[in-house]
Parts: C-alpha cells; sequence; structure tokens
C-alpha cells in the first residue's frame, strides 16, 4: 500500500509541476511544497488506521484532486487595469484601494463621504492613478452618476472589474430594531449591490479586453450559517450570496466571472456603529408592550466576552489578497473564504443533526447578552415556588 500512496502523491506532484510549465495552469508558489508534505503525513496515518489499500488511496487522490483545484492560478498582467470599488472610507475597500494602487491598477474609489478622512487619505497618499468618486449606494441616481463619471474617465478603454464591498452591519433582533434600520441594511448590503449591478455591467460589458471582467462581491459566513441576533445582517448577506451564485452561471457567457469573498474574524470597521444612540433611537420607537417584554437591556448590545474585539485580526490584508486574485487570476474561485469560522461555520451548519448544532450555536454563535425581562421574571418566580 505505501508503494500506491507514493504513486499517488509523486503523480500530484508531477501533474502540478506540468501545471506552472509548460500548461501554465498552476501559478508557483510554497502550496506545491506545502501540498505534498501533507499528502506523505495522510499517507503514513493511512497506513496506520486503513486495512484496505484501494481505501486508502481512493481517499489519498480525493485529497490530492481536492488540492489541485485549490492550487493558485497564473495572473494576468495589470497594465493599468481598471476597477471600481464601493466602500473605500475605510476597512476593506480602503485597504484594497491602497493595494491595488500600489500594483498600478487605475483605481476608482467610491467614498461615502468624499471629503471625510478615508477619501482624503487616498487622495494624498495615493498615485494620480486613484480618482475618488463620490457615491452612495442606496441612491440609484448617484449610482449612475458615479458610473458616468468612471466611463468618462475610462475614454475608449474598458472596466476591468467592479467590487461590491459597501456594507454595514447592525446586530439586534429583528423585533427590538425598528423598520427603518431594518431597511437601510438591507438597502446598503443588497440593493446598494443591486444599484452598482445594473449602473456598471454596461461598462464591464464593453468590447474588446484582455481576459474575462471580474465582478468580486463581498459575502458573509453570517449569511451562510446563522448567528445569535444576526438575523437582519445575516439575510441582507444570504441574499447576496445566492445572486452571486446565480450570477455566476447567468453572465459567464457575457464574459464576466462573479467571485464571492466570505471573510470571518478580521476587524474591517463594519463591527462598529454608535450602539447607545441606535439603542435609544430603537427604545424611543418601540411600543410599551415590547419594552415591558424585553426590558432596556435588550436595547443595549453587548458582547458576552468584553474581550471579544481583541480577538478579531486587524491586518485586512489576507482578505484584499483574496479580491486581488479574484480580479487577476486567470482562473479566479466562485469563492474565497478567508478566517476560520469563514468556511467551517457554514459547514458545521449544513452537516452536524440539529441537537448538535443548537449545542454549537450556544457556544460558538452566542457573541451577544440578550437578557429578556420577562423569562428573568418568569425564572424568578419559578424560583420562589421551588
Amino acid at each position: 500500500m505505501l508503494e500506491l500512496c507514493a504513486v499517488v502523491t509523486g503523480a500530484y506532484l508531477g501533474w502540478s509541476i506540468l501545471g506552472v510549465y509548460p500548461r501554465r495552469a498552476v501559478r508557483l508558489s510554497y502550496r506545491l511544497v506545502q501540498d505534498t508534505v501533507v499528502l506523505l503525513v495522510l499517507s503514513f496515518l493511512l497506513l496506520m488506521v486503513c486495512h484496505y489499500e484501494a481505501v486508502a488511496c481512493l481517499i489519498l487522490a480525493l485529497v490530492a484532486y481536492v488540492m489541485y483545484q485549490d492550487l493558485p492560478a497564473p495572473h494576468m498582467s495589470v497594465a493599468e487595469r481598471a476597477v471600481f470599488i464601493t466602500g473605500c472610507d475605510q476597512g476593506l475597500g480602503h485597504g484594497l484601494a491602497v493595494q491595488l494602487d500600489a500594483k498600478g491598477f487605475r483605481v476608482f474609489a467610491g467614498c461615502l463621504f468624499p471629503d471625510g478622512d478615508g477619501a482624503q487619505k487616498l487622495a494624498s497618499q495615493c498615485s494620480s492613478r486613484l480618482t475618488v468618486v463620490p457615491v452612495d449606494v442606496t441612491k440609484s441616481d448617484q449610482v449612475e452618476a458615479a458610473a458616468r463619471m468612471v466611463a468618462a474617465h475610462l475614454g475608449n478603454k474598458v472596466l476591468h472589474g467592479v467590487v461590491n464591498n459597501a456594507g454595514i452591519m447592525l446586530v439586534g433582533n429583528m423585533e427590538v430594531m425598528t423598520l427603518a434600520d431594518i431597511r437601510r441594511v438591507m438597502d446598503v448590503n443588497f440593493y446598494g449591490l443591486v444599484h452598482v449591478y445594473k449602473a456598471f455591467m454596461p461598462l464591464l460589458r464593453r468590447r474588446p479586453r484582455q481576459g474575462t471582467a471580474r465582478l468580486v462581491n463581498v459575502a458573509s459566513n453570517v449569511g451562510l450559517a446563522p448567528s445569535n441576533l444576526g438575523s437582519v445582517y445575516g439575510a441582507s448577506k444570504a441574499a447576496v450570496a445566492l445572486v452571486n451564485e446565480t450570477l455566476r452561471y447567468e453572465i459567464k457567457p457575457m464574459g464576466i466571472d462573479v467571485v464571492t469573498i466570505v471573510p470571518s474574524g478580521f476587524k474591517t470597521g463594519i463591527q462598529k456603529f454608535e450602539r447607545t444612540k441606535t439603542a435609544e433611537r430603537w427604545w424611543n420607537a418601540a411600543s410599551d408592550e415590547v419594552r415591558e417584554y424585553f426590558g432596556k437591556d435588550c436595547f443595549q448590545i453587548e458582547e458576552k466576552n468584553p474581550a471579544a474585539d481583541s480577538y478579531l485580526n486587524p491586518d485586512v490584508t489576507p482578505i484584499t489578497t483574496c479580491m486581488l486574485d479574484g480580479l487577476l487570476s486567470k482562473h479566479p474561485r466562485p469563492i474565497y473564504y478567508k478566517g476560520i469560522l469563514a468556511r467551517s461555520w457554514p459547514f458545521l451548519y449544513l452537516h452536524l443533526p440539529s441537537p448538535l448544532w443548537d449545542k454549537a450555536m450556544s457556544v460558538i454563535g452566542d457573541h451577544y447578552k440578550f437578557p429578556v425581562l420577562a423569562l428573568q421574571k418568569l425564572d424568578k418566580n419559578y424560583n420562589k415556588r421551588e
């Protein structure tokens, strides 16, 4: 069996090297060495636990196939390719705009606040290739104006890619939240994407171009699996994820690749919102019955772990690097997962039996305090009767 495992590992390495040259389907990277070591270690483990040669080789071959499919593809040349990005005031959008400008892209950085600190930093720190574009993605007329502005700057050139990154996050029980805030989350995260798609698709379809155009949309693992008090945000990102997968098939014949980015565990700035002011707004708008039942503490969002924010990675470069690969790779992945829970959380949700998932949800997905006053009173009365 050791010989068969060696054949599978050798075949993987040989096919990967041929993928680098002469096929040029794979980009040379450390992954080749890493994957070979993983296959060798797995071979020895299979020798110890599996007594059937055919099963062991099948498992090894399946792992090798998955690894090969995940190898990075070669990049196209930058050659001042033009990209429009939304949400560049801070976080992912800001970091991506800086990174693409440094790579030589022609960057159109969409900013909600064109006179704000984020836009001013981009204008002062980046090259003349970067242009700040004022845009509120919730307003279709502003998005259409942004598309006209980009088209005017491009002239006869084509737009290589659009990155829908703009997003907001409000955490709370849907009954507690105001309808205006629920709509606002959907307006930014989902309808903002729709507005950008409809306004910029004519530019992405424009010919001639080298390679395919790219539409890169940022989703979330919260849109693929539930998270406590994240129903509204999760619904908006679930809509994004499904739209992305549908468009991937619909517009591929038009010469446009659709890429989904699923980040998790990074300090992107989307987690920040004015919690005290938001709680006051929700409390003032709530009915007397809702106030009496939930109590004021349910309106003020607080983490169960005060140090939760310190576990988030402040370096968003791994995510922007995924975006860069989605824009430049000759064979971009349909979905880029980045972060421990980005892929594992949806996987557990889909495959664990409900009783086990409920346990996992209470441990991993229950981040925020939610002390319902009426339930606390019931518990006290029950304890008194005991």
